[in-house]
Order: structure tokens, then sequence, then C-alpha cells
């Protein structure tokens, strides 16, 4: 499904630094807006728990795989919890592995995902639909799509989610323009770590040069 991301804001005392013209279906990655997500490795421990699932009624369609979860639904893997109205997931086998590979299509008003980083921060994504592959550690939002994360948001229509990486990525048509917005905090924090990796770049130039001037 193709996306029209509306919005990317954070909260407070905000302060405009960029806009961008998108192109038709440019892909945007919120390259500056990544700081705000990136802040914490997500729990790994996560990614090798069960998958547990909770609803009021459940369904199998065992010739083609397909088990559905209906009415009150929510679906937990370590910090992972999801809530939605019904949840099906879909199963098959790798064909060069054999290694069994489940999608969850999620379905709410809305369907809510989040995750606890190791901060202890939540980053709570919510939608019309989301879809999960735990495989890949890859969510897409879609419908109503807006993420939060530590007084954050980005809005649009649909969104992915790497859970392991925590990558964001929207994409955007019809020419549509994306403005981003950062709290002053935000952008002194992103200064402070570009500030440093300069830093840390010029002491290692100068070790490097030091280091040649002796073997000369």
């Amino acid at each position: 499904m193709k996306a029209n991301l509306k919005r990317f804001i954070l909260k407070g005392n905000p302060l405009k630094v960029k806009t961008l013209k998108n192109s038709n279906y440019r892909m945007l990655a919120l390259a500056c807006g990544l700081a705000l997500f990136n802040t914490a490795h997500a729990a790994k421990a996560d990614l090798k728990q069960e998958i547990t699932i909770k609803s009021q009624r459940q369904a199998a369609d065992l010739k083609n795989k397909i088990a559905s979860y209906l009415d009150n639904v929510s679906i937990s893997q370590g910090s992972i919890s999801i809530t939605a109205d019904i949840v099906k997931v879909f199963s098959q086998a790798d064909k060069e592995s054999g290694e069994k590979i489940d999608t969850y299509l999620a379905k709410g008003n809305p369907a809510i995902f989040q995750q606890q980083l190791e901060d202890g921060s939540l980053i709570k994504l919510q939608a019309d639909e989301i879809t999960y592959n735990p495989n890949i550690h890859m969510i897409t939002i879609s419908g109503n799509a807006l993420v939060k994360q530590s007084g954050s948001e980005v809005s649009g229509d649909e969104i992915t989610y790497n859970t392991l990486n925590e990558k964001l990525e929207a994409t955007s048509t019809n020419n549509q323009s994306v403005t981003t917005i950062l709290q002053p905090t935000m952008l002194k924090k992103q200064k402070e770590a570009s500030d440093k990796s300069k830093t840390d770049k010029t002491t290692k130039q100068t070790i490097k040069q030091e280091g040649d001037s002796r073997d000369n």
C-alpha cells in the first residue's frame, strides 16, 4: 500500500528545521528523526521469547494454515505486545530451510503494537491494520498510522518499523511536502552527538598523522 505521510511532530516548544518536497513515490527515510527512536537498542531478548496469543474466540483453517483470533485479542512476546479486534496468522515453511514463517495480520480501531526499549521507554505504534513478520523483525502499520515515543509522534497512512534495529521508514506520494519539527532539546542532543563524532574523527586523524611522521 502506498502511503502519504502527513506530518512528523515532536511535542513541546517546536523549532522548524526542514521541509522536504517528495517526488512521485519517493521513499522517505526519516533520517534526522531516527535519533528520536534510535536512542536505545531494542530489548533483544524479546526476539527469543515465545509468542502467546489470547482471545475470546479462535478458529483455524488447517488446510490453508490460517489461524484466526477474534475479540479482545492480545499477543505478547517478551516486552512486545499487540492488541486488536481480530488477528489472523498465516503460516508457511521456507522452501530452502524449511523454517516456519508466520505473518500476523491484526485489525482494530485501532490495533496497537508496543515494545519496551532497554532504557525503559516505550515505543507505541497504532493503526487500522498492523502486519507483523517476527522472522524478519518487521512491522507495517497502515490506515491512520501513528507512532509515539518519548513525547514524539509520526503519523501517516503507512509506516514500517524494524523491531531489531529500531528503524522507521515511510513512503509518500503525490508530491506531498513533509515537515520535520524537532524540540530544541532534541536538536541539542543531536548537535552534541554530531560534535562528538567530529571530535573523535579529528583525534583519529591526528593520531594517524603523528604515526606517519614518526615513520618518516
